[in-house]
């Protein structure tokens, strides 16, 4: 389709409106109208259309009090169907509801959103370390188990071009914020086949995760995350690392 062409089928209005709706998601605490307005770049009048259109439609809410503006979880019925039908999730979920129940141990599923990564499934264990995660929910990639092990296996440039997006911020005191050391990271789990991430996200908690392959590149990851406890015992590693390369290896496609 030539330039002139694709002008003429995109439709602004819908780009701001699902700007607006970005803005929003992005920010825990909701947003003014002077916010909302200031961040997508656009007026009052406009910025306040698209807030009114929004509160009909039942997706947005304001507080009364403070008069910001915030999402309804309404706004999961355009998110949750996607990931529920996703088709790395249907190959995993067996798998993972089997460790999680073999082992007690966390078991989680995730692909790769531009920096990030978002959780398109997670078993829980017993262990009372567990994050306070859900389907839906988005962490830093660099560190993640999950983002390493999708990274290391993805399109080599792709892969360069999201690590040069990154923003490093310490999480932790073992967070990897050097982009020389987390490519050198990269490349180790290349070589070994898994990833490991190391209290970078949270502290006490050891995460271990392969890819999923789709046509010999990663379209996802799986991995397991316990309380560095439980690693007392040296063969546990071991076991959780086998265990993750089979299912690896039987939901390739």
């Amino acid at each position: 389709m030539k330039e002139p062409q694709k002008l003429r089928y995109f439709i602004n209005s819908l780009k701001r409106g699902l700007a607006v709706l970005h803005s929003l998601s992005s920010s825990a605490k909701g947003l003014t109208l002077s916010e909302l307005a200031a961040l997508n770049k656009i007026n009052h009048s406009t910025a306040n259309r698209y807030l009114f259109t929004l509160r009909e439609l039942g997706y947005v809410v304001q507080d009364p009090l403070t008069k910001t503006y915030m999402l309804t979880p309404k706004i999961l019925s355009l998110g949750f169907p996607f990931i529920r039908n996703l088709d790395i999730r249907s190959r995993l979920v067996p798998y993972l509801i089997e460790l999680n129940q073999e082992l007690d141990v966390t078991t989680e599923c995730a692909i790769l959103s531009g920096t990030e990564i978002v959780f398109v499934e997670r078993s829980r264990s017993s262990d009372v370390f567990d994050l306070n995660l859900a389907v839906g929910s988005r962490l830093p990639s660099y560190c993640t188990g999950l983002g390493k092990a999708i990274l290391a296996f993805i399109d080599l440039d792709e892969a360069r071009q999201v690590i040069a997006s990154i923003d490093f911020i310490r999480h932790t005191p073992y967070t990897i914020v050097d982009k020389d050391r987390f490519m050198r990271e990269i490349e180790l789990t290349r070589q070994r086949g898994y990833a490991v991430n190391n209290q970078e996200m949270a502290l006490g908690v050891k995460t271990f995760a392969v890819p999923i392959m789709r046509d010999g590149i990663a379209e996802g990851a799986c991995g397991i995350s316990v309380h560095i406890n439980r690693l007392k015992d040296s063969n546990l590693e071991q076991v959780f690392i086998k265990k993750l390369k089979e299912i690896s290896q039987k939901t390739a496609i």
